[in-house]
């Protein structure tokens, strides 16, 4: 499975991945664990999706 993920920092100098498709981003102090985290954040957000 592909994701489309925006990288960015913010004002505050933290990275910030998004997957824009599904509504998700999540932070970090690095870009390797925005990167990481976001792909935490979307196995859950696919594993809480699926049992609607």
């Amino acid at each position: 499975m592909q994701f489309e993920i925006e990288v960015h920092r913010n004002e505050l100098g933290e990275w910030v991945a998004v997957a824009i498709a599904w509504g998700v981003q999540a932070t970090g102090r690095t870009e390797n664990e925005a990167l990481a985290r976001i792909m935490d954040k979307l196995t859950q957000h696919f594993k809480t999706s699926s049992r609607t």
